[in-house]
């Protein structure tokens, strides 16, 4: 029988990882062997003992240091010789059937390198924004008009996507040979965008799954909610991973795209900046409760726009 290895970083996350390790033992595979193996990204609270202490079937790696996305998954793919990787995220939950559909379409077409599956809400069941195409500067601007993107909607056979949504990517093993470990020069988002590239350059075709459901709730450890779900008041996480969002992207055109695009994304994203700036001076006028929120998110602000995307180095690192 072949083998699926889940791998599921965590970060201050820890009864999440519980219920994702839960959720696959009571769906686990009936057409491969399941191991499980979860990286804690130096969480600095009781999440390795916690895990442990209520998973101690699983692998457990403590990271002495904060990797990322990419990087916390990389210490378990590193080396690994498995027929399928499951990269799930650490707040999200599988249902009954849902591995056996991912690893079935995976079987049925050799030409596809990974699956992912219907990501939705798992408080009500809706269905999340699944950004399915590059990022291109005219999708930016598309997805800033239209709003999320919803590629399973009416689907029932699976769809050919550009790019598979980072909570849940079935990968085949083969594919990780050959296309490499993820870019640790991506601390978070975009990692899971420049792998699908390469993966798609190397002549893999990537499939959504619309009916394998994974349940996602979203944002547990960047504090970044979901499209849609946006906090009001955004946590000291969450304007780091505004940052983040933003350099990630960066490096994601410095890959991929050419000059004058990295060129005019800095422009459009400054301008964007400049223009949330003026709005959060505003409401510090109109509203001088919300002075010390407004000086958090003028410093992340001036932050994001500090960034020099030509400063930005290239070359993958970890792959």
């Amino acid at each position: 029988m072949k083998s699926l290895t889940v791998s599921i970083v965590n970060y201050r996350t820890p009864q999440l990882v519980v219920e994702c390790v839960a959720s696959l033992k009571r769906f686990p595979p009936s057409r491969a062997t399941l191991a499980i193996a979860v990286v804690d990204n130096a969480s600095g609270d009781d999440s390795v003992s916690v895990i442990a202490r209520q998973c101690p079937d699983i692998q457990l790696i403590a990271s002495p240091d904060n990797l990322g996305f990419g990087g916390g998954n990389n210490l378990i793919l590193r080396g690994l010789r498995s027929d399928y990787v499951l990269l799930l995220n650490s707040d999200a939950q599988v249902e009954a059937g849902t591995l056996d559909r991912l690893i079935e379409v995976l079987e049925q077409q050799p030409k596809v390198g990974a699956v992912s599956g219907r990501v939705v809400n798992a408080s009500d069941g809706a269905d999340q924004d699944f950004p399915c195409r590059f990022p291109s500067l005219t999708q930016m601007v598309k997805r800033m008009l239209t709003g999320p993107q919803f590629p399973a909607d009416g689907q029932s056979a699976p769809v050919s996507l550009e790019r598979l949504h980072g909570a849940c990517m079935l990968i085949r093993g083969e594919l990780l040979q050959s296309v490499g470990l993820f870019d640790e020069g991506f601390f978070m988002y975009d990692e899971d965008v420049d792998w699908c590239v390469r993966a798609r350059n190397a002549g893999w075709e990537l499939l959504l799954v619309p009916d394998a459901r994974i349940l996602h709730h979203g944002g547990s450890s960047s504090g970044r909610a979901p499209a849609g779900q946006r906090l009001q008041a955004p946590s000291e996480t969450a304007l780091r991973m505004r940052y983040e969002l933003r350099r990630s992207r960066y490096r994601l055109y410095r890959k991929h795209r050419s000059l004058a695009e990295v060129l005019l994304l800095k422009l459009l994203t400054d301008l964007v900046m400049l223009a949330a700036s003026a709005k959060t001076l505003l409401a510090a006028v109109l509203q001088p409760a919300r002075r010390e929120e407004a000086r958090a998110l003028l410093r992340a602000n001036a932050r994001v726009m500090s960034i020099n995307p030509l400063r930005i180095e290239v070359a993958d690192h970890g792959v």
